[in-house]
């Protein structure tokens, strides 16, 4: 008997999670159905407020539609698309829409050769640089800032900072962290061991765990501007200056540089150039539609009327 029941517990889950058909009438309103395909149609146009509705109050929802499907009906009958001024703003809508999917169409649809990839790829290897770096990491304590004002917002910011500036773990200023930095640098320059540095000055735990290495820096990922800019101009074993990122300072060192497949940035190659070939069909449809003014007094502004 617990077999049973057990396989016709799991029977019931399944047919409660397997998708019901479009034609399935989910609910009914006024006396009429309202199917699964319908509510599909509706989820599909991707507002956020019919999404929500739907997760966290079905009933407004489905009368919420059904409302809409009468009044659209009922409009329908009245043939209320033909009169003005709903007639010309169906219109307008139309070609709104028409415009949005030519564009859509343009952008989307053109397909990049794949020799077109190639060349950009080869032309463009600076873009898909990829570097395996070795960091020392120094904190500090940032200065508390003086108030900008004496509004409530200025103050919880002050205030906010000195108790970062209190709770700060670091006993260095910034000015003895750029220096201890600039000092640790110059002794690295000069033959001293980096991963000794890292050992024995470096405060984050992670990279210092693994003598110091710090992953993979490209050009689109989320390492911080100021980092990457450091990074790209360094070439294998160089050692960077002293990088003020947050509320620390980075000395970076080039393990290996090299250029990612073309293969892993294809996808990249094939956007920038869809980008471009739209960019370029919009700057001819400018040229094209670029117009001459016949009768510039048309669009002379009135004379204000004297009083």
């Amino acid at each position: 008997m617990k077999l049973l029941a057990l396989v016709a517990t799991c029977a019931a889950f399944l047919r409660a999670q397997a998708p019901l058909p479009d034609e399935t009438v989910v609910a009914t309103a006024d006396g009429k159905p309202i199917t699964a395909g319908e509510i599909r149609a509706l989820l599909k146009t991707g507002n956020p407020q019919v999404n929500n509705m739907f997760k966290q109050n079905p009933d407004q929802l489905l009368g919420s539609f059904a409302q809409m499907r009468y009044f659209a009906a009922e409009g329908e009958k009245a043939h209320l698309a033909d009169q003005s001024p709903w007639k010309e703003q169906l219109e307008e809508f139309r070609t709104r829409v028409n415009v949005n999917a030519e564009i859509n169409r343009v952008r989307e649809t053109y397909n990049v050769p794949e020799k077109d990839s190639k060349d950009y790829y080869d032309h463009n290897q600076d873009k898909y640089t990829q570097a395996w770096i070795k960091v020392i990491v120094l904190g500090f304590c940032p200065s508390v800032p003086k108030p900008k004002g004496t509004s409530v917002e200025d103050l919880k910011e002050a205030a906010a900072a000195i108790l970062a500036h209190d709770n700060c773990s670091s006993k260095r200023s910034e000015q003895e962290a750029k220096e201890e930095a600039a000092s640790i640098v110059g002794r690295i320059r000069g033959g001293e061991d980096f991963v000794k540095y890292v050992k024995q000055y470096s405060e984050d735990d992670d990279s210092k765990a693994t003598d110091g290495d710090f992953g993979l820096v490209t050009h689109d990922n989320s390492f911080r501007p100021e980092i990457k800019t450091a990074v790209f101009a360094l070439k294998d074993g160089e050692i960077s200056d002293p990088i003020r990122s947050g509320a620390s300072f980075y000395i970076i060192k080039i393990k290996e540089k090299t250029v990612q497949p073309l293969s892993n940035v294809i996808e990249s190659v094939v956007g920038e150039l869809k980008t471009k070939h739209f960019n370029e069909w919009m700057t001819e449809i400018n040229k094209r539609f670029k117009p001459v003014i016949e009768h510039p007094e048309f669009f002379a502004t009135p004379a204000a009327p004297k009083n």
